[in-house]
């Protein structure tokens, strides 16, 4: 963790990135891991986006056949770590934080009604580090639009919120979207909120000011 900390001073303050990638989990280690904390910490107080990404995937030697550790494993990992970030405290200590759960949140954001109930039935067992309700945190954390249905993606601008779902296309990768933007393009809605979703939440999450990315030349787009 220390010399990742050093990393992220250095990719945030020397190469000038807006931010870095870490994965659902870091070999023993889940999110929530004390030792983890001052990685976190470095990354809100220097204001760097944070994208958790799921690798590693759990029960992958228990399910070899049909590529399930990237159909079942990956979602799975990323509500793993979007539980261990909400229920260890860590959202909840560095409101400044900035993160974003890759794949739309995997099945976080879809099974945030079962976490919760748990979260209200089994406190004991569930709220032993942070007594906030975990379906509170959706409104603090990110979450990308590659979710592969329609359905699917209006259920999580619906339950995040347009303002806290980007654009997300997982190229080159087999599961990425094959067409960038298609998934969005198919919901029909407004052109403030494609906006928001193909530019503006990212440009929140990233740090990062919009006129950056304005072509001079073309003065009506600055409207």
């Amino acid at each position: 963790p220390e010399l990742a900390v050093r990393e992220l001073e250095r990719c945030i303050d020397e190469l000038g990135l807006a931010g870095v990638q870490v994965g659902s989990h870091c070999n023993d280690w889940n999110l929530d891991a004390p030792e983890l904390f001052p990685f976190f910490e470095a990354a809100a107080d220097l204001g760097a986006a944070v994208m958790v990404h799921p690798w590693d995937m759990m029960g992958a030697a228990s399910m070899p056949k049909y590529w399930m550790p990237w159909l079942v494993g990956m979602p799975a990992e990323q509500s793993r770590a979007g539980c261990c970030l909400a229920f260890g405290g860590v959202l909840e200590r560095l409101p400044k934080l900035r993160v974003m759960l890759a794949h739309g949140g995997g099945s976080f954001p879809y099974t945030i009604g079962r976490i919760e109930h748990g979260f209200k039935m089994r406190p004991d067992l569930v709220a032993t580090d942070n007594p906030r309700n975990p379906r509170e945190y959706l409104k603090q954390l990110y979450f990308d639009s590659c979710v592969h249905d329609d359905h699917a993606l209006r259920y999580l601008l619906d339950v995040t919120g347009v303002d806290r779902v980007m654009l997300g296309t997982d190229y080159p990768f087999p599961l990425g979207e094959q067409q960038p933007g298609s998934g969005i393009e198919a919901l029909k809605l407004d052109d403030a909120t494609r906006a928001r979703l193909f530019h503006g939440t990212a440009l929140e999450w990233l740090g990062l000011p919009r006129q950056r990315f304005i072509n001079d030349a073309h003065p009506q787009e600055q409207a």
